[in-house]
């Protein structure tokens, strides 16, 4: 039998406006913000500010990505002429990616939301797409922090020489030493403070609307987490790290 979960009342005054203002709960009210996931437009105020923090981190990183890239040595296996033709295609790419953040962002909007209401129908819970794709969207002003943290660690790290070295350690991994192994360090790489903060305010955000505990809320999100580490430990193990 399904968990019936009536809605929150929405506030008084709903307009947009009133949702840019209401951004903030996702940060640190899990009531407030519970609340806007039953808008019907409240995701479109996260995705404007994560699309343009997106978009400005990217192109404050690809100046530094093109110097490490242009002159750190070849991976192994590659010609410098390969490594060349390479960095040319992926700079490339990379500016590609910046100006298409928006749709990236929606798809993995998407993406988390599908998950979500997927784990919700398992778990007997009944949530909507439109209030958990709301949902998703406020906790990934979370992320958009990390971002803005990351870039501003990068700049004020000394001249950058590896690929590895433009993803500065937020997490654990800020206590490995260098040549630690990358699966250990993609791992602890995951346990930064707003990683924790993202998984702490969705599950609180989840079991506020949705009146359901809070242990039946980190069942609905941890799919997302494992898969979030899945692709973390990916990408650090495939980084190249000799500069």
């Amino acid at each position: 039998m399904s968990t019936l979960a009536p809605e929150l009342p929405l506030e008084p005054r709903e307009s947009f406006a009133d949702d840019l203002a209401g951004m903030g709960s996702y940060f640190i009210d899990p009531e407030g913000a519970a609340k806007r996931a039953f808008r019907k437009w409240f995701w479109i105020g996260p995705l404007i500010v994560v699309s343009i923090v997106a978009i400005i981190t990217q192109l404050v990183r690809l100046p530094i990505t093109q110097q490490v890239m242009e002159t750190m040595a070849p991976p192994n296996g590659l010609s410098p002429e390969q490594w060349e033709k390479q960095t040319q295609v992926s700079l490339m790419v990379q500016h590609i990616f910046v100006w298409c953040s928006p749709i990236l962002v929606l798809v993995i909007y998407a993406i988390q939301t599908v998950i979500l209401l997927a784990m919700s129908s398992i778990l007997t819970v009944n949530a909507k797409f439109r209030s958990l794709f709301n949902i998703v969207a406020g906790c990934s002003l979370i992320t958009a922090l990390e971002a803005i943290a990351s870039v501003v660690v990068l700049r004020m790290k000394a001249p950058v020489a590896s690929l590895a070295e433009l993803k500065p350690p937020l997490g654990l991994d800020i206590f490995l030493p260098e040549g630690a192994n990358k699966v250990v360090l993609g791992l602890c790489s995951y346990a930064s403070i707003f990683n924790l903060w993202w998984i702490v305010m969705i599950v609180l955000v989840l079991a506020a609307a949705f009146r359901i505990s809070k242990g039946k809320a980190f069942a609905i999100v941890l799919p997302w987490i494992l898969l979030s580490l899945v692709f973390i430990v990916i990408g650090a193990v495939f980084t190249p790290s000799q500069s």
